[in-house]
């Protein structure tokens, strides 16, 4: 009977433990069945080609200051040319993650972050948008859930909000069938038995953390501070709302708006720790025809007409009513 009734419970035991891990991945699909609906999402989007965005940049709550023109290749490619209303022209080159940068033709050493991986939001198929979320640090093996502004979102790339598991239920045998365990007491010592006090401390140490063996596992290959590169994408329509850079910077992009044909956000900010927001409008956005050779550094450093550059900010795409132009981004960092 008391073999019957251990079997029993180990039963019972196993079927809420299937029951908690079927509940717990209904909530979070499978992370390859998420990359292939994204991609889907950018196909559909008419995002899977050259694309070129015409936008006013606004810094912080100051008066808009500039007209930029943004080509973004899914591939990985993407430059920016920022023109001031007051003459000076800033470029932008992205090559996968490196980042170049020139004001006035002559090269910056430390390029600022006005161009982001916006080409994220443009693989068409699973391989590569795993591939360019790779090329940034994502591990696209994670996904979660959170809370994203007032919508919820999967959060890729985070196994700290991956869907928890509860262990297994340990089997159940008669007591008369369990062996002596020699090792069961390790801490255990033999009389006239030294203690080697360095091994015993290094012992106590787990990835560098001292008495942390219950994070053994995916959690201990995160930084100190505890940043890390995430993408976060709507469960509603499956679009970009968020890209998080290891650096601390993150972009948050807006509600999505139509140009004929494509789909693109109304506007995006860049968030960069200790520094005002960069606010990009998005006033028109077509498809574009750009070969790798536009890309280049010839480009980069190439003198620019100031001329170009007096024109008066150009006027706002329709944003659909339904939609706020900015909502309140209110992700958890």
């Amino acid at each position: 009977m008391k073999s019957l009734s251990k079997s029993v419970t180990g039963a019972i035991g196993l079927v809420i433990f299937l029951v908690l891990a079927a509940t717990a991945s209904a909530f979070i699909p499978q992370a390859d069945r998420t990359m292939k609906e994204i991609a889907k999402v950018n196909r559909v989007s008419g995002r899977s080609k050259a694309i070129q965005l015409e936008l006013t940049m606004q810094v912080g709550d100051a008066a808009p200051l500039a007209s930029a023109l943004l080509i973004s290749h899914p591939s990985g490619l993407a430059r920016l040319e920022i023109r001031g209303y007051h003459g000076r022209v800033d470029r932008y080159l992205l090559t996968g993650a490196d980042l170049l940068g020139a004001k006035d033709g002559r090269r910056m050493a430390r390029p600022q972050p006005m161009l982001q991986p916006f080409f994220l939001l443009q693989p068409s198929s699973e391989a590569t948008l795993r591939v360019a979320l790779e090329s940034f640090g994502i591990e696209s093996q994670w996904i979660g859930l959170a809370p994203c502004g007032e919508q919820d979102c999967f959060v890729i790339g985070d196994p700290r909000l991956a869907a928890p598991f509860p262990p297994p239920p340990p089997l159940a045998t008669d007591d008369d069938d369990v062996l002596e365990d020699p090792l069961e007491a390790p801490g255990t010592v033999e009389a006239g038995e030294t203690i080697d006090e360095t091994a015993a401390e290094d012992a106590s140490l787990v990835g560098g953390f001292a008495g942390s063996l219950e994070l053994i596992g995916p959690i201990l290959s995160l930084p100190e501070d505890g940043r890390i590169a995430r993408l976060w994408v709507d469960t509603k329509e499956l679009q970009v709302r968020r890209i998080d850079r290891r650096s601390g910077l993150f972009v948050v992009f807006g509600p999505m708006i139509s140009f004929d044909k494509l789909k693109v956000p109304a506007w995006f900010e860049i968030h960069e720790p200790e520094a005002p927001i960069v606010r990009f409008d998005v006033d028109r956005a077509v498809a574009v025809n750009a070969p790798p050779q536009a890309f280049s550094q010839k480009w980069l450093l190439s003198p620019s007409d100031p001329a170009d550059s007096m024109a008066p900010p150009a006027p706002r795409a329709p944003i659909d009513p339904n939609h706020p132009t900015r909502p309140n981004p209110e992700f958890p960092r």
